[in-house]
């Protein structure tokens, strides 16, 4: 009798767990692999957490999910942050897993750094890191025609735009497999050029945050042991990547999730130290908050007190 009690006892206290809607960038990919292995693994459930992934939709962007409250908490790049919090928004950067930049610039004829790029058209993603080149671009005065495009790149492969931006995980994959044989010279990394940024963190709204700290701080650990079991399981995690795909109803392709995932872990560690620190670093943050405001993405200056936890 005892211990059907405390069975019951456990159930309700589950059932009574506020329900914790993540939602991350984009449709199902490898790109989420440390959310979708803390979910499978049980992390967030021994952390006695009730946690749904939903993804976005057109419609209802991870943005829009996070300001309606449907989302708890979203994965956002961390230049796409600063735009919120410039139009008015209050969030919270609670785990800071990409540490790099995955963005590259793809051009049909060779370049010699984004001087090449004046009076070219040039293909770019509606949000996120695609304000870092606009700004630096706006910053030189430099006359480009920016072509907004959706997540492929068909408007390359037709020769309608001279370059694009492309995330080396994703896009840059998507043209390799579709016969571009890029040399080194029409390839060009942020990265290399000074303006390594991070990119991929985790968010929540700075209310939520006073309201839920506990439960917050626990998905933010549990997402970590996600991504630190992914980096060492990345065969389990390609599987469960593909299983998440299937089940989200997304066209699957396991070689460019494999890319996807070698690369994202890639992207985990600090570019200083090599190692997973997790954590937002300041200096990287004050690099994007100053490129940002000198190219006029934003109004002012966010300083780091701003977007860390309280």
């Amino acid at each position: 009798m005892a211990t059907f009690l405390m069975l019951f006892l456990f159930r309700m206290s589950v059932c009574a767990q506020t329900e914790l809607v993540y939602t991350p960038t984009w449709t199902a990919q490898a790109q989420f692999a440390g959310f979708y292995v803390a979910d499978a693994m049980g992390f967030f459930k021994d952390a006695g957490l009730n946690v749904v992934i939903k993804h976005p939709t057109a419609s209802s962007t991870n943005a829009n999910r996070l300001e309606s409250g449907e989302s708890q908490l979203v994965s956002l790049q961390l230049a796409s942050a600063l735009e919120m919090i410039n139009e008015g928004s209050q969030l919270v950067n609670v785990l800071q897993y990409f540490q790099q930049s995955g963005l590259m610039i793809i051009s049909h004829q060779p370049m010699k750094g984004l001087n090449s790029l004046n009076g070219k058209r040039v293909g770019h993603f509606r949000t996120g890191a695609s304000m870092v080149p606009i700004a630096i671009g706006r910053k030189a005065k430099l006359n480009i025609d920016w072509v907004p495009l959706i997540s492929h790149a068909n408007l390359y492969l037709s020769g309608a735009i001279d370059a694009t931006l492309a995330m080396s995980y994703n896009e840059y994959f998507q043209l390799k497999a579709a016969g571009q044989r890029l040399k080194k010279e029409q390839m060009l990394y942020l990265r290399d050029i000074g303006y390594n940024v991070p990119e991929d963190g985790l968010y929540v709204t700075k209310d939520f945050f006073k309201k839920h700290r506990e439960e917050v701080l626990k998905f933010a650990e549990a997402t970590r042991r996600g991504w630190e079991w992914a980096a060492q399981h990345p065969k389990e995690t390609l599987d469960l990547v593909m299983l998440y795909m299937r089940q989200n109803n997304v066209p699957s392709n396991v070689y460019a999730q494999r890319w996807m995932l070698e690369e994202c872990l890639r992207l985990l560690t600090d570019p200083k130290t090599g190692k997973r620190t997790y954590r937002l670093d300041p200096q990287a943050f004050e690099l994007t908050s100053r490129i940002l405001y000198e190219g006029s993405v934003i109004k002012k200056p966010i300083t780091y007190q701003q977007i860390t936890q309280p």
